[in-house]
């Protein structure tokens, strides 16, 4: 299938970071917080697509994101810590060249990722976990401006995924 009949098959819209995605599950028992006076549903889960030139740009959430690998081209995430550790992953099936099939994004971390695609129809499919659930006010975009200043020695990265 095209990138364009997997959007269509799967009911994609596009995402604010960038690429495109669909829910595809959100727990129906919540979990209150305490230490926020929150409440949030215990998981989520949703479909997610980068196509050639699409990328994810820097952004963090709240509470950790689980990465599964599902179709196409392996995609490379790049991760700043608060402690301002890069950490470069690419998620993908490819297990010779160090791609790993899942990986882990820890709340508060900074995060940014691009599909390695060759060609224009081609695609990453991959799934996201977020538990406690996703919630778009536990969302943040990136101010990339105040992000090269908090992290100068990324600068150049860091304009690779401004939108």
């Amino acid at each position: 299938m095209t990138k364009s009949e997997i959007i269509q098959q799967l009911q994609l819209e596009p995402h604010p970071e960038g690429g495109f995605y669909a829910e595809t599950y959100r727990s129906h028992k919540t979990v209150l917080l305490p230490e926020d006076k929150l409440e949030r549903n215990v998981s989520t889960a949703i479909y997610y697509m980068l196509g050639k030139g699409d990328f994810s740009t820097f952004h963090r959430l709240k509470f950790t994101e689980i990465w599964h690998y599902y179709d196409g081209s392996p995609v490379k995430l790049v991760e700043i810590t608060p402690e301002g550790e890069l950490i470069e992953t690419i998620v993908g099936k490819d297990f010779s060249k160090g791609q790993v099939p899942q990986y882990i994004i820890k709340g508060g971390n900074w995060f940014a990722g691009a599909a390695l695609i060759d060609d224009e129809e081609g695609y990453t499919l991959i799934g996201c976990t977020v538990a406690p659930g996703f919630e778009f006010q536990d969302f943040e975009i990136a101010d990339t401006n105040v992000l090269k200043k908090e992290y100068p020695k990324y600068s150049e990265l860091i304009d690779r995924f401004k939108k």
